[in-house]
Parts: C-alpha cells; sequence; structure tokens
C-alpha cells in the first residue's frame, strides 16, 4: 500500500512539474519579399537555453519553456537582431508569437524594428534556390569575396560545370562556349564589348558592383532563345545596411612581371588606359603622319598593380512604406602580368610552319568602373529602378617572338623575330529603366527597358617583322609581304535596345500560403546595331633593309618613304579607294511572345510549362577585299528565322529536405555577325575570318537534379543532364603554310551528356549568437562530361576550303572532367572577424582546337590551380585582406599526337599576390 501511494504522489508530482512549462511557436515573414517565410532565423528564449530556428515556411517551436515571461529573439546572421518583450508562457499552453521583419519600420506590439534582407549572402540563395521551380545556381558577393573572386568571369567559373577559357575572359558551360551563352544584367540583356564575340567581357563586371550572379544552364519561357549552355546574369548591388562611404586600396605584383626590369610597354599608350588618337592620322599614303616610335617602351617602370575603389549608399525614407535608396560605386584597378614560353605550329606530315622557340608576352591592362543605382519604392506594392553603368577598360599587350617562319627566316643561320604591340580600348555604357507593380493580390506587372552603347577600339596596332642572321647578328627589316610591317586600326560602335513587359495572374493570391500558381505572359523585344570598319597601312618594302629595331624611326620615317625606301599600301593596295576602310555592317531584331503556367498540384509536386514565339531577322552587310565579299555580287547576308520553344519544369518536394527536379527545353543559337562577314583578324601567330555559309544550331535540352538541403548553409546535389545540337557552330583550322588560319562552320551534330555533383558542408559550427561564432566549411562540384561532335556534309564543307580529320572529335573547350573545391575557416568575435579560404580548380585535357586537313585536334593539357585568400576586419570600419592567386603556377600546354606529344605552346602565368585596405566611414 505504502508503494502504491509513493508511486501515485510521484506521478501526481510529474504531473504537477509538467504543467509548470508552455510553448511558444509562430511564423516570422520578411515584408521586404511580399511577407514571404523568412527560414533559418534563429529564435532564442532570452535568459534561458532554449531556441530553435524557423524552417523553411517560416515556422518555429519550442516546447518545455518555463512558466514566465520572456524576450524573444529572433536572428540571423547579416540581419538586425529583433527582440520581442513580454511574451507570457502559461503552463501547458501554447503562446503563439508571429512577427513580419522588413527594412522600414514595422510594429510587432510594442516594439520598432528595422531589419535589412541581404540577397548577397549563401544562405540566402540556397532559399532562393530551393524556393524555386526552375533550376538555377548563384553565387553571392559575400562568397565572392570568400573565395578571392576579382570579376565577372571567376565568379562564374566557380558554378559547377563551368570552365573559364584559358587566354581570354569567355567561359565554357558544359562544353559550350561563347556563341551558345548569353548574358544578362538585372535579366535585361547584354551587347557584346568585343567584336569576337556574342557576350559582354565578363571581366568587365568588378566584384565590387555585382549582389550575385546566377547561371540558368536549364532553361524556361522567361529566357530568351539564343541560347544553348547557359544565361549568365547579373544582378547589380542594391542599398543594403548603414548608409556609409567606403574606400578600398589594394596593391600587389605578379611573380614574373615584378622580375623583368625591362618590362615592354606600347609607345603612346599610357598608364591611364585612355587611347589619344582612335581614328588614323594618316590620311595620304605619301605623308608619314605617325609621331610614336614603333618599337615598345623599355624605360623601366616598375610593374606593381594598382586597386581603389570608393562606394557610397544611403537610403531615405519617407513613411513606413516609402523609400529611395541610392548606391554609387567608383573603382580603378590595373595589372601588369608577363609569360615566356614557346608557340610552334607542327603539322602531321611533320613539317612546320611558324615556330618561335621564344614567346615573350608583356600585359598592361586597367578597368575604370563607375555605377549608380537607384531604386524608389512607392509604397509596398510599387516601386521603380534606375540602373546605369558606366566601365573603360583598357589592355595593352606587346608580343615578341623569336624563332623561324616559312618564306620569311626559315634557313640556317637566319631568325625570325615578330614584335605585335595591340591596344585594345573598350566603352560600355548600360541605361536601365525597372518598375515592379503588384495590383491586388492577384497581379503582377514587371516593366524594363534599356539602352546600352558600346564602343571598341583598336587604335594604332603595331608589328614588325625582323630577320636576324646569327652569324653577324645583323638584323633587317622583312620584306616580301606588306603585311609583315604594319599598322592596324579598327573602330567598332553598337547600339543595343531591349523592353520586356511581363503581366502575371496567380490562382488564389500571391502570399505562400494562398498561392496555388501562376500564369505569364510576356513580351521581348531586343534591336542591335552594329557599325564596324579597319584599315591597314602596310610599310611595303621593295627588298630588305638593315635597320636597328630599336629606332625603327631612323629608317621608317617621311625621308624614307621620300626615297622609295618604303612605300604606305592599305588592304586594297595603291588604288583609288586605297584609304577606303574594310567594313561590315549588322542588324538583327528579335520580338518574342512566351506564355508560361506554373502550378501547385500539391504541397509536394510543381510544375512550370510553357512556350515562346520568337522571329529573329539578322542581316549582314560587308566590304573587304576577300572573295565574295563584293557588295554588287553577293548582296547582304539575310538569316530570317521563326522558333516555337516548348520547356518544362517540374518540382517534386520529396520532403522537408530533398528536391528532386526535371527540366527539357528546346533552344536555338544563332551565328554572330563576325563569324559570317568575310573579314579577316590578324593575330600575331594566327589568322581567322568569317563564313558567309553559315546557319543557325537548333538545340534540345533536358536536366534531373536532385537537391539536399541538410541546413541553411548546406547543400548536396547530383544533375544528370543531355543535350542535342544539330548543325553545331564550332571554330576550325584551314590549311595554312604559316601561322593557323581559322574560320567557323557548321561541321555536324553534337551530344553532350555528363553529370554534376556539388557538396556545401560544415565541418565545425558553433554560433552562440550573431557576435560571436566559429565555422569551417568546405565546398566543391565535380563535372564529368561526354562530348561528341560527328561530322557531317564533308563535300560542302570541302567547298568552304575545310577538310575534316577523322569523322568525329569531342567538343572544343569541353574538358571532360572539372573539379572546383574550397576550404574555409571564419571566426567572429564581437566586431572582429577572421577569415581564410583555400580555393582548388582542375581541369582535364581538352580540345583547343578541332583537327583539319589531316591534322589531329590540338589539345590543352590538364590545369590545377590553387588560390589561398585571408581577411581581417579589426571593426565595423577597418579591415585588410590578402590574396595570392595561381600558387601552383602550373605550365599551361597545347599539344598535338604526331603521333607522339609534341607541344605546340607552353607557358606560365606567374603567381600573382594582392594586400588590401578598406576603411568604412
Amino acid at each position: 500500500m505504502r508503494k502504491l501511494f509513493t508511486i501515485a504522489a510521484l506521478l501526481c508530482l510529474g504531473a504537477v512539474f509538467a504543467q509548470e512549462t508552455g510553448t511558444i511557436a509562430g511564423k516570422l515573414l520578411d515584408k521586404e519579399s511580399n511577407n514571404q517565410p523568412l527560414p533559418f532565423a534563429n529564435v532564442i528564449v532570452g535568459g534561458t537555453t532554449k531556441g530553435g530556428s524557423t524552417d523553411f515556411d517560416g515556422l518555429y517551436e519550442i516546447t518545455d519553456v518555463p512558466v514566465g515571461t520572456y524576450t524573444l529573439q529572433f536572428s540571423f546572421t547579416g540581419y538586425q537582431t529583433v527582440e520581442i518583450p513580454n511574451v507570457v508562457v502559461e503552463a501547458g499552453k501554447v503562446a503563439v508569437v508571429d512577427a513580419t521583419m522588413g527594412a522600414t519600420a514595422a510594429a510587432l506590439e510594442e516594439v520598432l524594428i528595422k531589419v535589412v534582407t541581404s540577397r548577397e549572402r549563401e544562405e540566402a540563395l540556397l532559399i532562393e534556390q530551393k524556393n524555386a521551380i526552375q533550376i538555377e545556381q548563384k553565387i553571392g558577393a559575400e562568397e565572392l569575396s570568400r573565395k578571392g573572386v576579382s570579376d565577372a568571369t571567376a565568379a562564374a567559373s566557380k558554378i559547377s560545370g563551368v570552365a573559364k577559357q584559358e587566354g581570354s575572359n569567355k567561359v565554357y558551360v558544359r562544353g559550350l562556349g561563347d556563341r551558345y551563352n548569353s548574358t544578362t544584367l538585372n535579366s535585361l540583356p547584354l551587347p557584346s564589348n568585343d567584336p569576337r564575340y556574342k557576350n559582354i567581357s565578363l571581366d568587365l563586371f568588378p566584384t565590387d558592383i555585382i549582389q550575385n550572379l546566377g547561371v540558368s544552364k536549364a532553361f524556361s519561357n522567361n529566357q530568351n532563345g539564343d541560347v544553348g549552355g547557359a544565361n549568365i546574369n547579373i544582378n547589380s548591388k542594391v542599398f543594403e545596411g548603414k548608409s556609409g562611404f567606403k574606400v578600398s586600396v589594394s596593391s600587389g605584383l605578379n611573380s614574373q612581371a615584378v622580375e623583368k626590369k625591362d618590362f615592354k610597354m606600347i609607345d603612346g599608350a599610357n598608364w591611364i588606359g585612355i587611347a589619344d588618337h582612335t581614328d588614323p592620322k594618316l590620311t595620304d599614303l605619301t605623308v608619314y603622319a605617325f609621331d610614336d616610335n614603333l618599337a615598345p617602351d623599355q624605360s623601366g617602370i616598375i610593374p606593381l598593380n594598382l586597386g581603389v575603389s570608393l562606394d557610397w549608399g544611403k537610403k531615405y525614407n519617407f513613411g513606413d512604406e516609402s523609400s529611395l535608396s541610392m548606391f554609387l560605386v567608383g573603382s580603378f584597378s590595373n595589372g601588369y602580368n608577363y609569360k615566356d614560353g614557346s608557340s610552334i605550329n607542327f603539322n602531321n606530315d611533320g613539317t612546320f610552319g611558324s615556330s618561335y622557340t621564344s614567346a615573350e608576352e608583356f600585359d598592361y591592362s586597367n578597368t575604370k568602373v563607375a555605377m549608380g543605382n537607384f531604386k524608389y519604392k512607392i509604397n509596398l506594392s510599387n516601386d521603380i529602378s534606375y540602373n546605369t553603368f558606366l566601365v573603360h577598360s583598357n589592355s595593352q599587350k606587346v608580343q615578341d617572338y623569336l624563332g623561324t617562319k616559312p618564306d620569311v627566316a626559315d634557313t640556317d643561320g637566319e631568325l625570325a623575330r615578330v614584335v605585335q604591340q595591340t591596344q585594345n580600348q573598350n566603352l560600355l555604357y548600360v541605361n536601365q529603366l525597372i518598375s515592379k507593380h503588384e495590383i491586388g493580390k492577384s497581379f503582377d506587372i514587371d516593366l524594363g527597358a534599356s539602352y546600352n552603347l558600346v564602343k571598341n577600339d583598336e587604335p594604332n596596332r603595331k608589328r614588325n617583322i625582323f630577320i636576324i642572321n646569327t652569324d653577324d647578328n645583323i638584323t633587317r627589316l622583312a620584306s616580301g609581304t606588306p603585311r609583315n610591317n604594319s599598322r592596324y586600326y579598327h573602330n567598332l560602335k553598337e547600339n543595343d535596345l531591349n523592353a520586356k513587359a511581363t503581366i502575371t495572374r496567380y490562382f488564389g493570391g500571391r502570399a505562400k500560403d494562398e498561392n496555388k500558381g501562376k500564369i505569364t505572359l510576356a513580351y521581348n523585344f531586343r534591336n542591335t546595331t552594329r557599325e564596324f570598319e579597319a584599315i591597314y597601312f602596310d610599310y611595303n618594302l621593295p627588298s630588305t633593309i638593315v635597320i636597328d629595331p630599336n629606332n625603327l624611326e631612323t629608317t621608317l620615317n617621311q625621308s624614307g618613304l621620300d626615297n622609295d625606301v618604303f612605300r604606305f599600301t592599305t588592304g586594297f593596295g595603291f588604288a583609288d579607294n586605297a584609304l577606303d576602310p574594310f567594313t561590315y555592317d549588322a542588324n538583327k531584331a528579335m520580338n518574342s511572345a512566351a506564355l508560361g503556367i506554373d502550378y501547385k498540384f500539391s504541397e509536394k509536386f510543381y510544375a512550370s510549362v510553357g512556350g515562346r514565339f520568337e522571329d529573329v531577322k539578322m542581316e549582314v552587310e560587308w566590304f573587304t577585299n576577300l572573295t565574295n565579299s563584293d557588295r554588287d555580287n553577293e548582296g547582304p547576308l539575310n538569316i530570317d528565322e521563326t522558333y516555337f520553344l516548348p520547356s518544362v519544369n517540374l518540382k517534386y518536394n520529396i520532403n522537408e529536405k530533398n528536391i528532386l527536379r526535371l527540366s527539357a527545353s528546346q533552344t536555338y543559337t544563332y551565328p554572330q555577325f563576325k563569324e559570317v562577314a568575310p573579314f579577316i583578324y590578324e593575330g600575331i601567330d594566327y589568322l581567322e575570318s568569317g563564313n558567309p555559309e553559315l546557319k543557325p544550331s537548333d538545340n534540345y535540352n533536358i536536366d534531373l537534379k536532385w537537391e539536399i538541403y541538410p541546413q541553411s548553409d548546406e547543400l548536396i546535389s547530383a544533375s544528370v543532364f543531355g543535350k542535342q545540337v544539330s548543325d553545331a557552330i564550332n571554330r576550325i583550322e584551314r590549311i595554312s603554310a604559316a601561322d593557323r588560319n581559322f574560320t567557323y562552320a557548321n561541321l555536324g551534330d553534337a551530344t553532350i551528356a555528363g553529370i554534376e555533383i556539388e557538396v556545401k558542408k560544415n565541418l565545425y559550427k558553433n554560433e552562440t549568437d550573431d557576435d560571436k561564432s566559429q565555422k569551417l566549411s568546405v565546398g566543391g562540384n565535380v563535372t564529368y562530361m561526354y562530348t561528341n561532335l560527328e561530322f557531317k556534309d564533308t563535300d560542302k564543307l570541302e567547298n568552304q576550303g575545310i577538310l575534316v580529320t577523322g569523322k568525329d572529335s569531342e567538343l572544343e573547350g569541353a574538358a571532360p572532367i572539372l573539379i572546383n573545391s574550397d576550404i574555409t575557416y571564419r571566426s567572429v568575435n564581437d566586431k572582429k572577424e577572421f577569415l581564410a579560404t583555400m580555393v582548388f580548380a582542375y581541369q582535364t585535357d581538352k580540345v583547343f582546337s578541332i583537327g583539319s586537313n589531316f591534322n589531329n585536334n590540338i589539345v590543352q593539357k590538364a590545369v590545377a590551380n590553387l588560390d589561398f585568400i585571408m581577411e581581417r576586419k579589426f571593426n565595423d570600419q577597418i579591415g585588410i585582406k590578402f590574396k595570392a592567386t595561381n600558387l601552383l603556377n602550373p605550365k599551361i600546354e597545347q599539344v598535338r599526337d604526331v603521333p607522339q606529344e609534341f607541344v605546340m605552346r607552353s607557358y606560365q602565368r606567374g603567381i600573382n599576390f594582392s594586400l588590401g585596405l578598406n576603411y568604412k566611414f
């Protein structure tokens, strides 16, 4: 009986104690995202060890909270902490506390709250990725800084399936290069700044102005159809956080450039990178009108890199709903680089073209950026933004090659020395007007328009070829071909107009708990016009002359011109139209209408289906001295196509942390202006010209992706993808006795298949609050690709002067295996922060150039890169950053199997070091 009484007493006592606790639960919403749930926020019961976090639906629940009155704290790294006092917990009851956070003051019972939402954070971008129906990967400013990324090219290359093209600022996405990709800024199209490419140079966008960068490798009805690899969208920074002014200064060096005491620069160019004369002064072939030296300047500069950046932001609030935010950025950066290697044109039959056993390159580049973002929030439902962006970039390259060259110096006792000096200047001016309007609970209207201006100048490119007698060390200026010694100018101007309008009707309502889907109707317009002209001034020598290579003007001057030591010719020789430039003018107009339906069949299954009609017209006219370039005989080239492009995107939530996605679409690829215009561009050891026989490609794409989200800042994903490209456009080599001669052709049909695996994982994480935390994390992605290009219509190709080798090939630029990985340690203690990151990247062997004329493919050998970044913030105002990139300094090699490997191109880029200081006022 006593035992029964004791047990009963204990049960009663336990019941009493059980009733002395309660539960706090609720939902957290983000006012800035139209009251969408705000996941992964920390929720702490003040004065206790109790707490939790919100889930993907913004819900939280904290159980077993002792009875009492508490202050509830909501926090999220990068957000301002929110405290809600006087939360009463009663025994056995649930205290429901719902909160809404926003960038403007919001009443939470008796507390005024201000929260700034950041779209630069890794966690925030993972949330967007998880919630989206379409497949897209984004990398934000926070991750870019952590990985030491300096521009958008490097940013894109950190995403799975994306590889940077060595020696350029272009990227390959899943084996498809520049012509198969597209670039947008704030979802509006951008033109190219370089006549050789379709897409703008991503290195024009320093990370100072990037909020995040998204890569869409699967397509939907809301994207333009001229894409096959990926659309790369750069979202420019908008003002977030506290008002203030920030100054950043950095300096650095390249390990190879700093050792060159006689670093060569172009005479007539300048440090600030603004060309004085982009048009030729010469207007009479009998007058020597050049006042700069042909020989490079070797005055002995100190090749130290410099970077300066200024930014300012402020937000004005007009009541609870209206505000004006402004963000201004200005920056200057430059860099010196040097590489020395070899460049040898070797054929399968054992013969040599131009073969330079010494190939030196001196590079100086700089970029000036000015950006202004202005956003006026009329109220919670309407806003309008104006973005203006000005970039001026200048690159100066001196190439000094020594070896042999057919028909110039290919006998015993003779060497050929080729010196080419190229200055390239780009100006990009972007203006965007974007507005978003929410009408009631069910309608959205998004409007956008942009005007973009591009100017590209290559002023006064200089080329000289010398013949060196190794027995007596006498140097002569090469004769024979007038182009051996020349000056070259080209100017490009492009105007690009864009407009878009999108109307969205929600089923049930815009709010997440009401929304069953939506229907979207969109119209897009784009019109691009290009004017391009170029002219050569060749030094036509009747015979070789002995000359001082460092003082060419002692011979090549007005006196030499008057005494017939040489005379000027152009691409049209000495004819009456000799001073007429080579030209091509082009126009491309696109009109499209798109219809899309997103529908939520259940809490687990979502579908987005749509179609897009696009009408595309392209016209190109040219005037050069090449065969079939006479407008009277050929007339303008016209390509006129109409497309219907279906797309399907499916999403299935297996559970809260696992998602399965499927995407299928059809797209197309138009040839680019310069790919069809028969105009020859001459590099130091190659030629390149367009092919008017090109036609568009059709692309068929499919993706299957599985995503796992273990924690708010963790991700594990695997993707299987496939592509079929009919009439694939490729760059291919024509037969040439000396330098490599490239053109473009529809070589056949391409098949691409692969798998991508991505991991973001915390090895150690200790976050007591926003002011004190430690984290050790790793990230990585691996891509395996199979690519095959099956040649077809070989008889037609032969008529274009192209003789393919074999029956098929891997795709140019497609590395079968890509690996990116990083490990990061981050420590925060009050206002102090320390960060250290090691970043590794690896690409296997890949085709650099598809073989032709019985020559095998040229293959670029595998390359590994290792970077180290360390950052220290001493307080809210002062911080320093150290970067060391390309630590392995691998040898870049291009080889041809003939039948054993023969190295055709070899060089190293050197290690780059930089140290920066930033100060916030």
